[in-house]
């Protein structure tokens, strides 16, 4: 939450009589949760053509009046609104990420997280036994995968720009697997860069079901197909010109994923690349936030299925069968991009 703090306030911060721990526990928490539901009733919606005033806010999304004002000038206070009188406005900030005219909409995002609230009810269990009484998969209904599969959209969304400028597949690659793309916006983002291109998606079939209705609105049914099945499991395809695994290897243990990445490894062409995308620790500081990002990510994979996250190194040491393992920094806090060379 984006609260600016007084000059007194950063003093009393620093001195540490500023009981921080309220706005963690309490103010963080409470705003997320009002944050996820103003999401999904439409309160950003319904200030998207013109400021409005208390009253018209509330009668169009159905909520009560003096509710609507405590949301609203907290929204002003965490930089998503700001005041014009009587009305209430979308700032820049708000009308960027919340509005599902941008292109940056990450409301869907912001809706699969608050399917993680009632999740993250058993986070005592699995923090004393490092993993959740059941993987999200298992407990996953069909409304749950769509909300997971459009939510991961929109953080494909946010980073495509910086990792495709990363992503190099030489000339007229033929065959590209996408492990575990669910949305399928890397394959068809790849797609699009090199005409010569087939990709194939491998992911749960229920997230799948949902990645077909992507696939088509994308025009991309004549060269992107997919695949169900375990990705633990699944025979990937051989003779691969390149294959993605972006955001999976913190859901599972070391010895799957080493067992992963020599599977994708050994389906490769010579040369072909394996490229690995996702939320590595760092073992020098950077930034607050590069470190913090990746160690919320792994308690929440945890959570969520008993995964964790790794090192650069750690990474490293799976690819055995690669010729040269490099690391690409993005300018993404906390995410990282390996590429492994068959």
């Amino acid at each position: 939450m984006n609260i600016r703090l007084s000059v007194v306030e950063r003093v009393l911060r620093r001195l540490h009589l500023l009981p921080t721990p309220v706005m963690d526990a309490f103010g963080g928490v409470l705003f997320g949760r009002a944050l996820c539901v103003a999401v999904r009733k439409g309160f950003f919606e319904a200030l998207s053509e013109e400021p409005l005033a208390i009253p018209h806010i509330a009668e169009k999304i159905s909520f009560d009046a003096q509710a609507t004002r405590i949301l609203a000038e907290l929204f002003v206070l965490g930089s998503y609104l700001q005041r014009e009188g009587e009305r209430f406005a979308l700032s820049a900030e708000g009308r960027k990420w919340l509005v599902k005219s941008s292109p940056q909409y990450i409301g869907n995002l912001v809706r699969y997280f608050e399917t993680l609230y009632d999740r993250w009810g058993y986070l005592d269990h699995t923090l004393q036994h490092g993993k959740p009484p059941k993987p999200y998969f298992e407990v996953f209904e069909e409304k749950d995968w769509e909300t997971y599969v459009y939510g991961m959209r929109d953080l494909a969304r946010l980073v495509i720009p910086e990792i495709m400028k990363e992503i190099n597949l030489g000339e007229n690659p033929l065959h590209m697997m996408d492990i575990g793309g669910s949305h399928g916006l890397y394959a068809i983002e790849c797609c699009r860069r090199y005409p010569s291109l087939q990709a194939t998606i491998v992911d749960f079939d229920a997230a799948l079901l949902h990645t077909s209705a992507i696939i088509r609105e994308e025009h991309m049914g004549s060269r992107v197909r997919l695949l169900g099945g375990d990705l633990t499991k699944s025979e990937l395809l051989r003779e691969q010109d390149a294959i993605l695994i972006f955001n999976v290897i913190h859901g599972f243990g070391e010895s799957e994923n080493r067992a992963l990445v020599d599977r994708a490894l050994r389906s490769l062409k010579p040369r072909g690349k394996l490229y690995i995308l996702d939320q590595l620790r760092e073992n020098r500081i950077r930034s607050g936030l590069s470190q913090f990002l990746p160690l919320i990510v792994g308690l929440h994979l945890m959570n969520e299925i008993g995964g964790t996250t790794y090192s650069f190194e750690q990474v490293k040491m799976w690819c055995d069968l690669a010729s040269s393992v490099r690391r690409i920094r993005l300018r993404l806090p906390g995410v990282t991009l390996v590429e492994a060379v068959r």
